[in-house]
């Protein structure tokens, strides 16, 4: 009899003791849980608002300038500002382009020209904007993104083939229409026919070849927009295929009006002539403002508009950490939360083992 008393008293005090015990190591528990829950909403939060479009253009050289044209942006705190950014996603090569003032009415307009006339679409296929503190001794990103686009692999490389260098396509199409002009100035400063009739067939001859180049324009900024989901690829690219196509039957009606002027017989007739052939190859080059047409100029612009960064209001991803991962503390939370759950229910199964126990 005493000594089931003492048997007794002995699983009372350890069920005791193992209670105290599961009481602190839960508090314990729960308030390393409460404690992760703030950095998962410090990651998650992000106070910053605004789109926008960085835009490449011509300035000195070709594809040397980006503009940023911004509103509704968030105006940040004394010793805070945006800074642009240009980066190859591949290489992660990056330039500045500066830091960019906020004006009252939440509206940003700032340009940068790429110091040595370096090709931006060339180099690069990606915008980003980040929070830096003021003044900045870091030359590098702070890490704290707050806008960011970049175009597709497959669309950029069709955007590069169109505009970027001497070779690219859209260039050669306004060079050789510019010769075939040319061509046709030497035929009416000709003083006989011979010379005005070999000029302008040369001129003829160049027809085909910017009609083929026409195409070829068309025939890339399809392409581009078969690999890009982007708005701007599928916007833009759908003008380059029209302005591309205004140009190829110019080229042909040229060609025509060039044959009527070898047929002709008279100098001065011929030399009149001419001026029509100028006319569909000028409108070729530049297009017919009174019709909204575009020529190859205009191609050339919207080919490179086909790059446009969109710079859409932030998601709660658009705020990246310099270090660590923001599933890092939900991850934490989670284990912390299944490691408690298995606690408990291990504890109440003893307990219960205990109880019975005590009752034998």
């Amino acid at each position: 009899m005493y000594l089931n008393k003492v048997k007794f008293n002995l699983i009372k005090q350890g069920g005791k003791t193992l209670s105290m015990s599961m009481s602190k190591l839960l508090i314990t528990l729960g308030l390393i849980l409460l404690m992760t829950t703030p950095f998962a909403v410090a990651h998650a939060d992000s106070d910053y608002s605004g789109s926008g479009t960085a835009v490449v253009s011509d300035a000195g050289a070709m594809s040397d300038r980006v503009t940023y044209s911004m509103s509704g942006v968030t105006r940040l705190e004394a010793g805070m500002a945006y800074e642009g950014w240009l980066v190859n996603s591949g290489s992660d090569d990056k330039v500045s382009t500066g830091v960019m003032t906020v004006l009252p009415d939440g509206s940003i307009s700032h340009s940068w020209t790429s110091p040595d006339g370096g090709n931006i679409l060339e180099m690069y296929d990606m915008v980003a904007v980040t929070v830096e503190p003021v003044p900045d001794d870091d030359p590098a990103p702070s890490g704290v993104f707050a806008f960011t686009d970049m175009v597709d692999g497959g669309a950029m490389e069709e955007i590069r083939g169109l505009v970027v260098g001497d070779a690219s396509t859209l260039y050669m199409l306004k060079s050789q229409i510019y010769a075939a002009m040319a061509k046709v100035g030497e035929a009416q400063a000709a003083d006989d026919a011979d010379g005005l009739m070999a000029a302008t067939e040369e001129a003829a001859s160049l027809a085909d070849e910017i009609a083929a180049l026409a195409s070829a324009a068309s025939a890339s900024a399809a392409s581009a927009m078969d690999a890009s989901g982007k708005q701007s690829v599928d916007t833009y690219g759908g003008k380059v295929m029209s302005s591309s196509g205004n140009v190829a039957a110019w080229a042909m009606a040229a060609k025509e009006d060039a044959a009527a002027v070898m047929a002709e017989d008279n100098l001065d007739t011929a030399k009149t002539l001419l001026n029509i052939v100028n006319g569909k190859l000028t409108a070729a080059a530049y297009g017919v403002e009174a019709t909204g047409m575009g020529g190859a100029s205009d191609a050339y612009m919207q080919a490179q508009r086909m790059a446009t960064f969109q710079l859409p209001p932030p998601t709660s991803a658009a705020v990246t950490p310099a270090t660590g991962d923001s599933y890092v503390p939900a991850a934490m939370q989670l284990m912390l939360l299944v490691a408690l759950l298995m606690l408990m229910g291990g504890g109440a199964m003893l307990y219960r083992e205990r109880r019975h126990g005590a009752k034998a």
